[in-house]
């Protein structure tokens, strides 16, 4: 599969794709703050609320014009400091050293099944609706909860300046068309589909590329949609029902020239989920805020493996969700508090596999029991329980210093293995300083310091207690966070007489965020596959450790650059009788320098990364094996010490302009956008492969220069 993303993605599209308003208003749950309000990514500071939330928060005009993405709202993520994705072509989102499993995604409150087509060809969300993205990276409090140490919560717009409009697309791997329009005075809609076409695509392939003519037996497709209706009840409640669906299907053939024993055969994967929702927003100024969901989710994982290995894992889960915001004093005191009931009926099949996993360079996916298949056929109706109390109150504070605090705490119960679990968080920050806001001076204060403590329990897998040997003793994973956080805002705003003088200098207003994180993760008991014992097993440990610096610079609405470096150590420990090693995600050092500047109908942006080359195992030799059921004889690799390659990094610019109306069509909006990847063409290293028999190493390379070009039409 990994040959066929590689090959998709060194298409030049063209295509035609939704401009959107950036100035419709935040989803009225979003609090306008009456105290200083911190967030890490812009920082917001406003006088009327408390809420501390740490978090990274990227508005939808950011998102849009992210460079080296072609729009794709997803990949902006890897511009935030110890985020990044696998590679070029893998969408895989590692936050903080962690891994995919740890990353829990909202889609307007909504579970988003999986990020990514086909692993990384393109979002399965639409950018063009994107009001902002909030990331919530570690030390978050107790309003999340799921199985996760990161939240990626995506929330649309809940508005639109016309009564209809749409865009409709096309490129050489898919077409998309989007349609939104108002409900009278009261409302809003949109609507979203999408549905790749690669079949003549692949037809040209052979000519281009060097590749097996027998290698793709189905072609890989996709499609995915999205809906959304927004009423307005009255003015404390609003009406919200939504839908996202999304399926991924596709098939190799390996020949036994390729793969040995019994695994000659076809390779294919079909991953559907869908989700649905009706939502009561219901909001009373400076007093509360609340939201109703009840939502159903369906997911479905099939993969097939050579001669008869199979696996399917399936499974829906109807939840009740309420979140409330209550004011006890305003502004000193918010009390937070939610639950989560849920219903999960999940089936599994398996013929003699088990999903892949991290950390075996030989791994695989076969069950067996003397040289027998392991048969699984099971299902169960599961049921979750989660809670959570939050309270975040004003400390009394001497002259110059203002203390906060947050305390939450969060229950959950999960009938699996029948646990029951209290998951402690808080936060206690400092704004250190007199507030310099009003003056025209830059000066050091004022600061805000927090330190952030978080417990978050990931419960076991349905797969992971009943797949292979039985183990109702296995028990949930626990993740212990400490973060220290350090942000200064440094703006500098015109006077008044200034900024109306008749002048045609008018001088701009300009922000600077600086943010230093500090944080460590103490990983236990998490959940990996025991080949001793044939079952799965809290065996692995683990932790993460880093730090992160970032600058963000505005100069008005017109310029905008950003600077930040990561360093990241991230190890685990498989079993007792294993050493530590690096985890496969683990980037020790990431940079990232970007700028974006606009000018009435131009827009140019360059973005820069660098980081640590990927972990490989260099051959050393090679010894022979005989299978004893079979008879049949291959090579075995021999392993040295896990070394790096040489640093990745890469060069990414972005131009866009924009056009009035032509051809008398008052209604329409045209431009086209040109970015061009990699720009100086380094040659970054994908991963390290070998030949049949073991006797050499050959390097896979990620992608070289690319132009990608963009038509736009907006009606």
């Amino acid at each position: 599969m990994k040959k066929i993303l590689i090959l998709l993605i060194c298409i030049v599209p063209f295509s035609a794709s939704a401009q959107t308003d950036d100035t419709n208003q935040s989803d009225p749950t979003e609090d306008e703050a009456s105290r200083p309000i911190v967030k890490l990514d812009p920082i917001t500071v406003e006088a009327d609320r408390i809420e501390i939330k740490p978090r990274h928060t990227l508005d939808g005009r950011f998102i849009r014009s992210g460079t080296g993405s072609a729009g794709d709202p997803l990949r902006v993520l890897n511009h935030l400091p110890s985020m990044g994705v696998l590679n070029d072509f893998v969408g895989v989102l590692s936050v903080r050293g962690g891994g995919p499993e740890d990353n829990l995604y909202y889609f307007d409150r909504l579970p988003l099944g999986y990020p990514y087509h086909l692993l990384g060809i393109i979002s399965t969300v639409n950018a063009d609706v994107i009001e902002n993205i909030d990331v919530y990276p570690g030390g978050f409090g107790a309003e999340f909860g799921a199985d996760s140490q990161a939240v990626i919560d995506i929330h649309s717009r809940a508005k639109t300046d016309t009564w209809l409009g749409g865009t409709v697309n096309a490129n050489f791997v898919y077409s998309q068309a989007f349609l939104e329009g108002n409900i009278g005075e009261q409302g809003y809609w949109y609507a979203f589909g999408r549905r790749s076409y690669i079949g003549p695509l692949f037809e040209l392939l052979p000519r281009l590329f060097k590749i097996e003519s027998d290698l793709v037996t189905e072609v890989p497709s996709f499609w995915s949609y999205q809906g959304k209706a927004v009423y307005q009840l009255n003015n404390t409640h609003r009406l919200v029902v939504n839908a996202i669906a999304a399926d991924d299907s596709g098939e190799l053939n390996f020949t036994s020239d390729e793969v040995s024993g019994d695994l000659p055969g076809p390779l294919s994967s079909n991953n559907p989920f869908d989700s649905q929702g009706i939502h009561l927003y219901s909001e009373k100024q400076d007093v509360f805020t609340s939201i109703v969901s009840l939502t159903r989710s369906f997911s479905r994982t099939e993969l097939q493996f050579g001669d008869g290995y199979f696996y399917r894992s399936a499974r829906s889960i109807y939840a009740l969700r309420s979140d409330l915001e209550y004011w006890v004093r305003h502004p000193k005191t918010l009390l937070e508090s939610g639950f989560v009931l849920s219903s999960l009926p999940t089936s599994l099949i398996s013929v003699g596999s088990r999903p892949p996993e991290e950390g075996d360079p030989d791994y695989d996916f076969r069950l067996k029991q003397d040289g027998e298949k392991v048969l699984t056929n099971t299902s169960k109706s599961l049921h979750r329980l989660e809670g959570y109390l939050q309270a975040t109150q004003d400390l009394p504070s001497p002259r110059y210093t203002d203390f906060y605090a947050t305390v939450g705490i969060r229950a959950n119960y999960f009938n699996l293995i029948d646990d029951f679990s209290l998951q402690p968080r808080g936060l206690l920050g400092v704004t250190l300083g007199p507030d310099s806001a009003n003056t025209d001076q830059l000066s050091f204060f004022p600061i805000d310091l927090r330190l952030m403590y978080g417990n978050y329990v990931q419960n076991p897998q349905f797969y992971q207690v009943v797949l292979g040997k039985k183990n109702p003793e296995i028990a949930s994973s626990l993740a212990r966070h400490y973060v220290v956080a350090l942000e200064k805002v440094l703006e500098s705003k015109p006077k008044e007489t200034e900024a109306s003088a008749p002048t045609n200098k008018k001088r701009l207003p300009t922000r600077t965020t600086i943010e230093i994180a500090g944080y460590y993760k103490d990983l236990r008991d998490m959940i990996t596959y025991n080949e001793s014992e044939r079952r799965y097993r809290n065996q692995r440990i683990g932790y993460v450790k880093g730090v992160e610096v970032s600058l963000d610079h505005e100069i008005g609405e017109a310029f905008r650059s950003w600077l930040s470096y990561a360093y990241i150590i991230s190890k685990r420990q498989d079993s007792p009788r294993d050493d530590e090693r690096f985890y496969m995600y683990n980037t020790p050092h990431v940079v990232t320098i970007g700028m974006n500047y606009q000018a009435e109908s131009w827009e140019c942006s360059a973005n820069w990364q660098y980081k640590s080359g990927v972990l490989y195992s260099p051959l050393v030799d090679r010894e022979r094996y005989t299978n004893p059921f079979t008879k049949n004889k291959t090579w075995l690799p021999i392993y040295g010490e896990i070394e790096r390659e040489a640093a990745y990094h890469r060069l990414d610019l972005r131009l866009h302009k924009s056009f009035k109306s032509v051809f008398n069509f008052n209604k329409w909006k045209w431009g086209f956008t040109l970015e061009l990847w990699n720009v100086y063409n380094r040659t970054n290293i994908l991963q390290v492969r070998y030949d049949e028999n073991y006797t050499k190493e050959r390097r896979i390379a990620q992608l070289p220069i690319i132009p990608f070009l963009a038509v736009t039409a907006e009606f």
